[in-house]
């Protein structure tokens, strides 16, 4: 085993198009506008066991007075996972080909991060990326968080009536306003709602609305954004990767028109409905780590999926985390 950096752009998409587990976010030319727009290196990792890459795993470095970071994904983002990708045949090794695996894997990670020496290490594993053992081994900090998912191959009116009573009485109330969803391009749109929604919370939305305008230009087939109006008057907003599998990735701000309060029931389900029609197996609402997002989103009966952070940092790094934390995030 070996790890090295991957300089062929086109050997790393592939292995991205080819594994189950790559989404938009690990596609090269999307690492790059993050590169561009966060200004952190990004960093190709791939590890090899001769000439076969086994995995990819892209970090972004950066060093701030003298503080050395290494994040995937950085912050900054809007990126909510990121980390490695394994082989597309990893699923399907018999469990003691699996685990020799992704041990090596780890040891060849943790081999380079000894090199580099980072004060601060993070990385967001993807959904479904489980066996974080091997990074517990090693002492690194290893921290659950969840998302919620939904299978999309029933049918239609069979998901319908997987919805608590409630949820499909709030959806019909939002049918009942009379609301359309349309596809958009102008992402100043969602920026502005997320903003004017942050800056309620006294948090910094600091996603600059160039990178999303690029990334939409770049992958105008995999980002849908999409836009919800009453007749002109526009209500809300949601930016969602379509990539192996269909993500309400960034949006659905809470409407501040009282009269608006079930157009995001209605929006859910009509992302539900387009995730469907274009051939996504899952659809999935990122985040279900806030009880009040949480008691919102269960009403559509969604699986409960976990993902996990595997972190280390020194001193200096905790340092700088709670300077990020007390100053940077909030105002």
């Amino acid at each position: 085993m070996a790890i090295n950096l991957v300089t062929n752009q086109n050997q790393w998409d592939s292995f991205i198009d080819d594994s189950p587990h790559g989404l938009l976010y690990h596609k090269w030319d999307f690492l790059k506008l993050v590169e561009k727009y966060t200004g952190y290196e990004f960093w190709s990792y791939g590890i090899y066991k001769g000439e076969r890459l086994l995995c990819v795993i892209p970090l972004f470095y950066k060093k701030i007075i003298g503080v050395k970071l290494l994040f995937s994904p950085p912050p900054q983002s809007g990126i909510p996972y990121l980390g490695p990708v394994m082989e597309k045949n990893y699923e399907s090794m018999k469990q003691d080909k699996k685990e020799t695996y992704v041990n090596l894997v780890v040891q060849e990670i943790n081999a380079e991060l000894n090199k580099i020496a980072p004060n601060y290490f993070s990385v967001i594993l993807v959904p479904g990326f489980l066996d974080i053992r091997p990074f517990q081994w090693q002492k690194y900090q290893v921290h659950p968080s969840y998302t919620y998912t939904f299978n999309l191959k029933p049918k239609l009116e069979d998901i319908w009536e997987s919805f608590t009573t409630l949820g499909r009485q709030n959806i019909r109330k939002g049918e009942n306003l009379k609301c359309q969803m349309v596809r958009c391009d102008d992402t100043s749109i969602l920026t502005d709602f997320l903003t004017e929604r942050y800056d309620e919370q006294g948090l910094n939305h600091a996603v600059d609305p160039a990178y999303l305008k690029e990334a939409l230009k770049t992958y105008p087939e995999n980002l849908i954004l999409n836009c919800l109006y009453d007749n002109d008057e526009l209500i809300g907003a949601t930016l969602n990767q379509a990539y192996n599998r269909y993500i309400a990735w960034m949006g659905l701000p809470k409407p501040k028109d009282k009269k608006y309060t079930y157009a995001n029931e209605f929006m859910i389900w009509q992302l539900i409905q387009q995730a469907k029609s274009l051939g996504f197996a899952k659809f999935e609402i990122s985040g279900a780590n806030k009880q009040s997002l949480c008691r919102y989103r269960s009403k559509f009966n969604p699986q409960l999926e976990m993902y996990f952070t595997i972190s280390k940092k020194d001193t200096f790094g905790k340092m700088a985390e709670a300077f990020y934390f007390n100053f940077v995030k909030k105002f």
